[in-house]
């Protein structure tokens, strides 16, 4: 063990955060999954392959749920670190916008991707 060492967090404490965030942010597990690749897919027109846009959700909910202040160009600066080619300017303003929907609903209402629904390039809470 090297001095600089005590400063890293352990392993397990480090994927046990990485579980709570996962279970705050997808509570129904693998149905929300498949619903914010969904969400992705549809953003993108089906042009990228569903592990990729899987990747791509959770990291982007993720970001916005734990970053204090998430703006549409955190999103840019998130995004061009590995996926940014895929988007246009309309597709992220769409992805932002059901990013801090998302957030907005799961603070209220305690619902999750998989509550909501989609309508045209919007998603609702259904009544």
């Amino acid at each position: 063990m090297g001095f600089f060492d005590i400063f890293k967090p352990k392993k397990n404490e480090l994927l046990d955060l990485i579980n709570q965030l996962n279970k705050n942010s997808f509570p129904k597990g693998e149905m929300d999954f498949i619903a914010a690749t969904d969400v992705v897919l549809h953003i993108l027109n089906n042009s990228i392959d569903r592990v990729e846009a899987r990747n791509i959700a959770v990291k982007s909910i993720t970001l916005s749920r734990i970053t204090k202040e998430f703006t549409v160009d955190r999103l840019k600066k998130h995004l061009a670190g590995y996926c940014i080619q895929h988007f246009n300017e309309y597709q992220i303003d769409i992805f932002y916008n059901y990013l801090a929907f998302l957030s907005v609903v799961n603070l209220m209402f305690n619902k999750s991707p998989s509550d909501l629904v989609r309508q045209g390039d919007t998603w609702l809470l259904p009544e």
